[in-house]
């Protein structure tokens, strides 16, 4: 069977529309050792900061190992009931609690364009 056979069968199937498969790596989010990326890299930062930079003892070791065992297990379980957490919660973080209805009177006046340009 050649590509415009398969091509007109499967417009047949769908009711005439055009279906293109979606590579999944598209949808799939970015993941480092089972979390968000960013997230696992600022827990691997953190670890090496407290490890190297308070200096090598049984209390920081013992930190360190504790986050890098639980944090990232506490960051994939996150992330494998939603891998949009970090962008959900920041986007959260940033909305208010109220929205007046109108705006403020400190609020800059709308930009006002001519729907027919003015020439001469």
């Amino acid at each position: 069977m050649t590509g415009a056979d398969e091509q007109t069968r499967s417009e047949s199937e769908h009711g005439g529309a055009r279906v293109l498969p979606i590579h999944v790596a598209l949808t799939r989010p970015i993941l480092l050792a089972g979390a968000d990326r960013e997230l696992t890299l600022v827990n691997v930062i953190v670890c090496f900061a407290l490890l190297f930079g308070i200096g090598f003892s049984q209390w920081t070791l013992s930190i360190v190992v504790f986050l890098a065992t639980v944090g990232q297990w506490a960051l994939g379980r996150v992330t494998k009931y939603d891998p949009d957490f970090r962008r959900v919660y920041t986007r959260h973080v940033q909305l208010q609690t109220y929205y007046p209805a109108a705006p403020s009177i400190h609020a800059r006046r709308p930009i006002i364009h001519a729907s027919v340009p003015y020439s001469g």
